[in-house]
């Protein structure tokens, strides 16, 4: 299969200036280029030493081996995952879409092995997030009228919920850009978009309208992931 474009680039002209370095255990490249949901792609590469060096590129997200290995072995755990921007999930659900342009040392190869065998402990602990929560939220929902609040429980129980959505077909959540496209693709239950758009419209609702409609939509979803889990 030929690279996207953008990989391509990336491969070129910024990685093959430092691709004879000793130090650089493995390299790989992820993004919408690679997904097909976009033209963008990023350069992730991965250093066999204490430190990034010091003249790593800066066209790349750089980490060493050590980094990474900590990253991959907390999600494999079960953690590293239940807030957004989650580091764990966020690197190695790229690390998992991504392709390895750079292995000399093999590590990359080994870890892309580790991450096929998606770890059920994942699953099972998302899942038991939104089970625990579903009422929690909704009441907070239901009664807060700070807007700061709203969109904090709001993103918040989104991200976990579709983390327990795709950990129960075996994917690590890519994150919520394109995670429209991504259900759709992994045929992950349209009831879940339908109830995300239902949600959506109950926050826009006035104050009074919001508090009643919006706590049942949230429950409205949560049911919508669990029955697809």
């Amino acid at each position: 299969m030929s690279l996207p474009q953008a990989v391509l680039r990336l491969s070129t002209d910024v990685l093959a200036e430092i691709n004879d370095d000793e130090r650089l255990a493995f390299a790989y490249a992820h993004g919408p280029a690679l997904t097909g949901f976009g033209d963008e792609a990023e350069l992730v590469c991965v250093w066999e030493t204490t430190d990034v060096p010091a003249e790593a590129s800066g066209e790349a997200v750089n980490l060493t081996v050590e980094k990474f290995t900590s990253l991959l072995d907390e999600l494999m755990r079960g953690e590293g995952w239940a807030e957004p921007g989650a580091e764990a999930l966020r690197v190695i659900a790229g690390f998992a879409d991504g392709a390895l342009l750079a292995d000399d040392s093999e590590l990359g190869s080994k870890a892309r092995a580790e991450v096929t065998e998606f770890p059920q402990i994942l699953a099972d602990a998302s899942k038991a997030a939104v089970e625990a929560e579903t009422e929690t939220l909704a009441e907070r929902l239901g009664a807060t009228g700070d807007p700061w609040e709203l969109a904090e429980t709001l993103v918040g129980g989104l991200h976990r919920a579709y983390v327990a959505l795709f950990a129960s077909a075996g994917y690590f959540f890519p994150g919520r850009e394109h995670r429209l496209e991504f259900v759709e693709r992994h045929l992950l239950g349209e009831e879940v978009l339908e109830a995300e758009a239902a949600l959506w419209a109950a926050v826009e609702k006035a104050p009074a309208d919001r508090s009643d409609q919006l706590p049942q939509a949230w429950r409205a979803l949560a049911r919508a992931v669990l029955d697809n889990s």
